[in-house]
């Protein structure tokens, strides 16, 4: 039989699978407990049966949630059987994300989701779907905008299962401003004076004492970036220097200023400029011309 399951990422943050089951595998029904703690983005529908708890069916409107450990069956709906996308996390990540909202998770060890399923969003199963189709295709992975991406959909499907069932979005008690302020403030230094560097976020995250989950949220409240986009920025306005030598390779560069290939670099610096770099460069060296019209 196909398998069922197909992992397309695995780093230390997050993992990212889909899985495939048609109705005559013989996993169907029981496919055994779950290796992580999970979100899951089903595309068709079945019915969920955690052992202890209610039947569900399931269907793209909703996500549902899954502890380590958890046994479930699962009974057929339609001829398409389970289909679905699946994103786990480490434990202490679903922690932390749960307990901004939660002040009881830590009373519940190693089972931190406390129901199993909660509301979809159209956007967050479509931003969820094209992450996934990226992952899958791309030549080439940014680890550190994929992380970034998917700690924050962590996040917003917490925050959007909570909202639905209690009517709340936080309720525990969060760093003071001047605190956040002092942790950006810390990162910033970082991304100014090492935007060259292969930078990651669990590295970040250590040398300011701090996790990932929580850095990516607090930054991108502080900022209104995230941290990816917040490195790359510096890194293309530094990009201007560089392409103002005529003779100096555009691949080259592109690694010298931390881009991890000359097309992720390209495709930064049309995305914010609106040209491509070698466009630029014929602009700026052409002598006379000014380069864009001012409004």
């Amino acid at each position: 039989m196909i398998p069922t399951d197909h992992v397309y990422l695995r780093t230390k943050n997050v993992t990212v699978g889909t899985f495939r089951c048609p109705t005559r595998h013989p996993d169907f029904h029981y496919s055994g407990p779950t290796g992580g703690y999970l979100i899951v983005f089903p595309r068709t529908s079945v019915t969920i049966t955690h052992v202890g708890k209610s039947s569900v069916l399931t269907d793209p409107n909703l996500v549902m949630f899954y502890n380590k450990g958890q046994e479930y069956f699962r009974d057929k709906v339609s001829e398409e059987g389970d289909v679905c996308e699946w994103f786990s996390f480490p434990y202490e990540t679903v922690q932390q994300a749960l307990k901004l909202i939660d002040p009881e998770v830590e009373a519940h060890e190693k089972r931190p989701f406390r129901f199993t399923h909660g509301p979809g969003d159209p956007n967050i199963y479509f931003q969820q779907r094209l992450l996934v189709q990226h992952i899958r295709q791309a030549e080439e992975l940014d680890l550190f905008y994929l992380e970034e991406q998917l700690l924050t959909l962590l996040k917003q499907v917490i925050e959007r299962s909570y909202q639905a069932r209690y009517g709340r979005t936080a309720s525990c008690k969060e760093p003071t401003l001047a605190e956040r302020k002092e942790l950006v403030q810390q990162v910033k230094g970082i991304l100014v004076t090492r935007f060259q560097e292969s930078l990651s976020i669990n590295q970040i995250a250590q040398e300011v004492h701090s996790s990932p989950y929580h850095l990516c949220r607090i930054f991108r409240q502080i900022t209104g970036l995230t941290i990816h986009n917040y490195l790359n920025r510096i890194r293309l306005h530094h990009s201007l220097d560089y392409l103002s030598q005529p003779n100096q390779s555009i691949s080259d560069m592109s690694y010298e200023l931390g881009f991890s290939s000359h097309s992720h670099f390209t495709a930064a610096f049309r995305r914010v400029f609106t040209l491509s770099p070698s466009e630029y460069r014929k602009r700026a060296t052409m002598p006379h011309q000014p380069l864009l019209a001012l409004m």
